[in-house]
């Protein structure tokens, strides 16, 4: 599940659409009509959230992450071919972007959410951590 720095979750475990905004129409009909390209970064999705929580103080950063998904398939799969095909309107970062979120919200384990903007960026990115050791996360989700 994902939560705000004050452990309160908007959408829950389960993501209901009313909850969120419009423009997530944009990675359901991603994962809806291109299932093969949905699964491929569903992997490697999965892949950077198990290597976060790896680390003592699990930490992921969104955009980090889709950078290094993106990089990686570009040097072994077509898949930016694929992608923009399907969905020349579309930008694939931001529907990585969701299909992250979606996964974490999903997971067993209560993950922060934070948005990071930076000085030189026009919009701001995810970041997700698990607070371990912080008596108020402990409290609340020991």
């Amino acid at each position: 599940m994902i939560t705000d720095i004050n452990f309160h979750s908007r959408i829950g475990s389960v993501m209901q659409r009313q909850n969120l905004n419009d423009y997530w129409l944009e990675y359901f009909t991603y994962q809806r009509t291109t299932p093969d390209l949905h699964e491929i970064t569903e992997t490697e999705l999965l892949i950077e959230m198990e290597n976060a929580m790896q680390q003592q103080s699990p930490f992921l950063d969104s955009q980090q992450a889709i950078s290094r998904i993106l990089t990686k398939l570009g040097s072994k799969h077509n898949f930016h071919r694929q992608f923009t095909e399907a969905f020349p309107n579309y930008n694939s970062g931001p529907i990585l972007g969701m299909q992250l979120y979606r996964i974490i919200s999903e997971h067993e384990l209560y993950w922060v959410y934070t948005p990071t903007q930076h000085a030189d960026h026009l919009f701001p990115h995810a970041t997700y951590f698990i607070p371990r050791g912080n008596p108020a996360y402990e409290r609340t989700f020991g």
